[in-house]
């Protein structure tokens, strides 16, 4: 009998220290949330120009919430043109979406964050993968407004040459909804 009172004891205090800590860690008010982000693929579209080259046509709509990062690699070779166009739908937090294309851990590309006179924020750029530059790219799209609860809705169109090995050059994280 005293074997039983024992283990009974034992399996309540666990029971209780268990229960605190969960509790405890629930409870805690400096854990912080990752900003949100969605992203929706509008168009996919091959092209083939006058020249007879291919191309591939990507749309995407990204929202991110104030402080959210999306990141969009490309993987190209040396020589390839990319032409890369964004705008920001009526910003909401004055334009305050960075974009950046990265080669390595060097910036090529920095965009000035700030909406124009119209409420529009949007900028395009073309460039040429180099090989010194390596041959991964990433475009980055950064909402640095400090409201956690901002959204901005950014519409991005990249054009860049088809691969013709049948393997995809543009990597787009996916999102849990």
């Amino acid at each position: 009998m005293n074997k039983n009172r024992i283990i009974i004891s034992a399996l309540i205090i666990l029971s209780i220290i268990t229960t605190l800590l969960l509790f405890g860690c629930a409870s805690r008010s400096d854990v912080t949330a990752t900003p949100a982000r969605k992203c929706q693929v509008v168009m996919v579209k091959d092209v083939v120009d006058a020249n007879n080259l291919e191309w591939k046509i990507y749309q995407l709509r990204l929202e991110l919430e104030g402080g959210a990062t999306f990141t969009i690699d490309l993987n190209l070779r040396s020589g390839d043109r990319v032409d890369c166009w964004y705008k920001i739908e009526k910003p909401k937090t004055g334009g305050s979406v960075d974009f950046q294309i990265k080669a390595g851990t060097s910036t090529i590309y920095s965009s000035v964050s700030g909406a124009n006179e119209d409420g529009n924020n949007s900028d395009r750029l073309t460039f040429n993968a180099v090989q010194s530059s390596g041959t991964s790219y990433r475009l980055i799209f950064y909402n640095g407004s400090t409201d956690e609860n901002s959204k901005e809705t950014i519409y991005t169109e990249i054009i860049y040459p088809a691969n013709t090995s049948d393997e995809d050059s543009i990597f787009i994280p996916l999102i849990a909804e």
